[in-house]
């Protein structure tokens, strides 16, 4: 695991003895920054002398010394490990900045507007600000760019005290600053860290949360399943027990409602015989009535002077009369109890049809319970006219031909 305290509080001093400045810098981060810095400016000169490109390889050089560090020991975790091995890396850092100017001091700008005005006067004035004053001056132009560069320290040193002076503390904040951004990154390192480290969590329960959502909804997919199919298994089988009830109410709506219309005739005609008996009755006894206290006065008086024709006559038709209305009764009597006994046979079998559809409904009936059923249903019907009346069961392939529609 890498290091991260040692990395972000490791300071760097490096030195610019022609500029006569320093440079500190607190975590590898902002020295790295710096070189970067310095890099992108110096890449925006176009036509740099070589004297000046030196400066910019410089910077490139170092750059590739700390990536290639960084590189090499971010694993080591020991911070006497990375102490030793980065003394090399700082003693390179000023082994070669003799002559070494940065993009952004006043030196370079000097430097550039004498060199656009004449090269040789900046081999002069480029001399002088390194300090190499062993050269001969045997050229005009390069005496004038000693002159140019003697002219530009004593304007600066002169003339310049309070911009000196406000440049230093503008250098000092500078430093300040940049000695400020490692702590700044390790900030943004630990809160970028703890980001992570909250985003592994978030995502980690995101997991574990579609993990549990998953096994609850398969475990409620697969009982969701189970229980459709147990429902759909009886749904199916009730919808066919109903469907064959449907077809046995079809088959037998037709007879019960005979039956039913059948007993309301029936009992209408018995009423209807009742009716006639009792006017009979009546009828017979108005008879007798009118002959035992309204006979002819021929009968009893043929029959007391010894003629005994007429009342014989008379006796006789009575008596045929009687036998007569007698012969009614008993008819109209028969005629009314079988209308009764019909009616209610006729309530029974729609009763029984209706019971026999429930049944089909509650339960499973087999084949010989279901033909006791049909032959109550249709077997010919006692009337109660005959004695020893039959009823003769209905055959079954009958039976089998309705339930199988004729087929």
């Amino acid at each position: 695991m890498t290091n991260f305290n040692w990395f972000n509080s490791v300071e760097i001093n490096i030195s610019f003895p022609t500029l006569n400045s320093t440079q500190n810098f607190k975590g590898l981060a902002s020295y790295h920054k710096f070189l970067d810095e310095q890099i992108s400016g110096w890449e925006e000169f176009e036509n740099l002398p070589t004297e000046l490109i030196d400066s910019k390889n410089y910077f490139i050089s170092k750059k590739q010394e700390i990536e290639n560090f960084v590189e090499s020991y971010s694993a080591i975790e020991d911070d006497s490990d990375l102490d030793s091995n980065f003394v090399n890396v700082l003693n390179n850092i000023n082994r070669r900045n003799t002559n070494i100017f940065t993009y952004d001091s006043p030196e370079v700008d000097f430097l550039l507007r004498v060199y656009q005005s004449n090269q040789t006067s900046f081999l002069g004035a480029f001399t002088y600000l390194i300090g190499d004053l062993n050269q001969h001056i045997n050229n005009k132009k390069i005496f004038e760019g000693y002159l140019a560069a003697y002219e530009f320290k004593s304007k600066e040193n002169k003339l310049s005290e309070r911009v000196s002076a406000e440049k230093t503390s503008l250098q000092q904040l500078k430093n300040n600053f940049k000695n400020r951004l490692p702590e700044l990154d390790k900030q943004l390192v630990d809160h970028l860290k703890d980001g992570s480290d909250k985003y592994d969590e978030y995502v980690k329960r995101i997991d574990d949360f579609q993990t549990d959502k998953e096994k609850t909804y398969s475990d409620w997919f697969i009982n969701t399943k189970g229980e459709f199919e147990t429902f759909d298994k009886d749904s199916k089988l009730k919808i066919g027990e109903l469907e064959k009830t449907y077809k046995e109410k079809l088959k037998l709506e037709g007879p019960a409602t005979y039956w039913s219309e059948r007993a309301k005739k029936l009992r209408r005609q018995g009423w209807i015989a009742l009716t006639c008996l009792i006017i009979l009755v009546l009828l017979v006894c108005d008879s007798l009535n009118e002959l035992l206290w309204r006979s002819p006065e021929q009968i009893f008086t043929s029959y007391f002077k010894g003629d005994h024709s007429a009342a014989i006559r008379w006796s006789i038709i009575y008596i045929t009369l009687i036998a007569f209305l007698a012969f009614c009764i008993k008819a109209v009597s028969k005629v009314m109890f079988s209308s009764f006994h019909l009616a209610r046979d006729s309530e029974e079998r729609h009763t029984l049809t209706y019971f026999y559809l429930a049944l089909l409904k509650e339960s499973e009936i087999d084949s010989e319970e279901k033909k006791l059923i049909m032959q109550s249903l249709f077997s010919r019907a006692d009337t109660g006219l005959l004695k020893e009346d039959s009823s003769p069961t209905m055959p079954n392939d009958l039976v089998g031909k309705f339930f199988s529609g004729g087929k």
